[in-house]
C-alpha cells in the first residue's frame, strides 16, 4: 500500500471539501484510547506525548482540545504531515508539533523524550514488511529510547493478539491496562478484532 498516494487523496479532499479523512480503526477506539490516558496514565497536561505514525493527527487534535499542551506527531509520509498540518491550522491548534520522520531509519536521538508514546496501527504496518523481525526490533528499541523513565506506551493493533504483544514487549514493559475491544467467535474460539494495551517502561 502506498501511503503517500492515500494521503494525497485525503489532502485533496480536505482542501476541496474540508474532509479530514478517516480515523484509523474508527472513532470508537480513539475515544477509548483517550479515556485510557485520562484514567490510567499518571501524566499532566503539560507532559510530552508522541504519536508514532500520526497520519492526519486526529488523535492529537482530540487530546489538544482536552487541554494537553505538549503534543508531537511524526509520520514518514510527507503528504500525511502536510494534511495533519492543514487540519491543525484549520482548527487553530497551536500546541501540536508535526514532523516528517521515518521511525525506522531516522535518528530518534534528534527527538525529545516523552512521558507517553501512542501507536494506532503503525506497528502493524511495520510488521507486515518484516520477515526477519529486524524492523520490529528496531521499532521496540526506538520506543524504549524515546520514553522517559517509567514512561507509558499505548499501542493498538489489528494484527497481533494481546498475548503476542505481551510476548514481544514484555521484557521491557509491564502491562498497566488492557482496553476492552470488540470480540468475535470462530470455530468455538473467541478472539478480538483489536488488541489495545497500555504498557509502562521497566
Amino acid at each position: 500500500m502506498n501511503w503517500n498516494d492515500t494521503y494525497n487523496v485525503e489532502l485533496d479532499n480536505f482542501k476541496n471539501f474540508g474532509d479530514p479523512g478517516a480515523e484509523w480503526f474508527g472513532h470508537g477506539i480513539g475515544v477509548k484510547m483517550i479515556k485510557c490516558i485520562q484514567s490510567n496514565c499518571k501524566i499532566s497536561l503539560e507532559d510530552p506525548i508522541l504519536d508514532v505514525g500520526c497520519g492526519n493527527a486526529l488523535l492529537l487534535t482530540q487530546l489538544a482540545k482536552l487541554g494537553f499542551s505538549n503534543l508531537y506527531g511524526i509520520d514518514y509520509s510527507a503528504p500525511a504531515v502536510k494534511l495533519a498540518n492543514s487540519i491543525v491550522k484549520d482548527q487553530k491548534i497551536e500546541n501540536i508539533t508535526l514532523k516528517e520522520f521515518d521511525f525506522l531509519t531516522d535518528d530518534v536521538k534528534t527527538l525529545p523524550t516523552f512521558s507517553l508514546v501512542l501507536d494506532k496501527g503503525t506497528y502493524d504496518v511495520i510488521s507486515m514488511e518484516d520477515e526477519n523481525k529486524e524492523k520490529r526490533t528496531r521499532y521496540k528499541e526506538n520506543i524504549i529510547d524515546l520514553l522517559q523513565p517509567n514512561g507509558m506506551f499505548l499501542i493498538v493493533s489489528c494484527n497481533w493478539t494481546q498475548l503476542e504483544l505481551n510476548e514481544q514487549f514484555g521484557d521491557a514493559f509491564q502491562v498497566v491496562h488492557t482496553i476492552p475491544t470488540p470480540s468475535f467467535q470462530f470455530g468455538g474460539a473467541v478472539g478480538n478484532t483489536l488488541s489495545a494495551t497500555l504498557y509502562q517502561k521497566l
